[in-house]
């Protein structure tokens, strides 16, 4: 096989090749797996946030001090997180 860019004889089986270095496969594939990897970093981002903030107003509360509204609804939103993360890649698949 012939590289397209080059003109070098490469193997047919090589991904990319050996004197430009630029991959053998079609562009719009390459493309395709490309962006299939990319994931928004605005979900994790706001739930180390809120994971943060979380920890340090459990950390300044003395022992049995935080009411149970607050304990119960931090309890739901990590629960909410994690379903929600679980149902994303299952989704994905």
């Amino acid at each position: 096989m012939t590289c397209r860019f080059c003109g070098t004889e490469i193997a047919d089986k090589a991904l990319i090749c050996f004197r430009c270095g630029r991959s053998t496969a079609d562009e719009g594939r390459a493309a395709e797996g490309a962006a299939a990897v990319r994931r928004p970093l605005w979900p994790a981002a706001i739930a180390l946030v809120v994971l943060v903030c979380a920890g340090l107003y459990m950390a300044i509360v003395p022992a049995g001090g935080i009411p149970d509204w607050l304990r119960w609804t931090i309890t739901i939103l990590a629960a909410v997180a994690l379903v929600w993360r679980v149902a994303l890649r299952r989704r994905r698949r």
